[in-house]
């Protein structure tokens, strides 16, 4: 599953998941940008990755914002020609507001789903044009098993919404053979996890899987690799549940 000679796009990749996508996809060839509203942090990781032997690098980005968006899609045309793989892993988890959503602050609702949603939808918007220039691309949307799990909170409600995107635009874009998948990873040790989730929560959380411990995300590295690879090519629409046995689907 090599993807030498592609350009992949992480958000949120300067920390946890995202930087392990981040990792797995460079490990596989694929010439990498780090993606954080951090800008700083994304710069720091991707002179780690270069001084690792990858070819990365840092760039600033506000998912929520179109102009933001736009603009990392033009940097990374200019640095590396255009891209052939945009993972949306960027989102609000680590601030994380746990009100039902019948005491939903209708502000908060809306901050979380312009980052969550519309977030992946504006990265999408501004680098189809370079994925469709390409003639290969891939699009990995990154949901959650809150979504299948419920709970009523807001943020359950946005990765479910997501996947609905995921649907919408594998139609859109499988005409330019551009794929477009999600990873619905279950509870992933990562810092962001432990500042929202007590100790018990997360007991009670891996007491219902079959696989008895929290995920981490080299668990989740191969299930990128393979989407964003030739070996998903005719995979487009759907999601990968990678959660140590917790939902059952079927």
């Amino acid at each position: 599953m090599t993807l030498e000679g592609k350009v992949a796009v992480v958000t949120g990749a300067a920390r946890g998941i995202g930087r392990g996508y981040a990792d797995a996809l460079a490990s596989a060839g694929a010439a990498v940008v780090v993606a954080d509203i951090d800008e700083a942090a994304a710069v720091a990781v991707g002179k780690e990755m270069r001084d690792a032997g990858h070819a990365a690098v840092g760039m600033g980005v506000d998912i929520s914002s179109r102009e933001s968006t736009l603009a990392l899609a033009d940097a990374v045309s200019s640095e590396f020609g255009g891209t052939n793989i945009l993972v949306n892993n960027a989102a609000m988890f680590h601030s994380m507001k746990q009100a039902p959503l019948l005491e939903q602050d209708i502000d908060y609702w809306r901050q979380m789903f312009s980052v969550n949603l519309d977030g992946a939808l504006l990265m999408a918007q501004a680098f189809a044009p370079l994925l469709k220039k390409a003639g290969w691309g891939r699009v990995v949307n990154q949901s959650s098993t809150a979504a299948f799990l419920g709970g009523g909170r807001v943020y359950a409600v946005t990765k479910l919404a997501l996947i609905g995107l995921t649907q919408g635009l594998a139609a859109e874009l499988g005409p330019s053979n551009v794929t477009v998948n999600a990873i619905a990873p279950g509870p992933t040790s990562t810092e962001a996890l432990a500042s929202v989730t007590s100790k018990d929560t997360i007991d009670g959380l891996t007491a219902r899987m079959n696989i008895k411990r929290l995920g981490t995300p080299e668990d989740l590295a191969g299930a990128v690799v393979f989407l964003c690879s030739d070996a998903a090519s005719w995979m487009t629409g759907q999601v990968l549940v990678i959660d140590g046995g917790t939902i059952k689907l079927m």
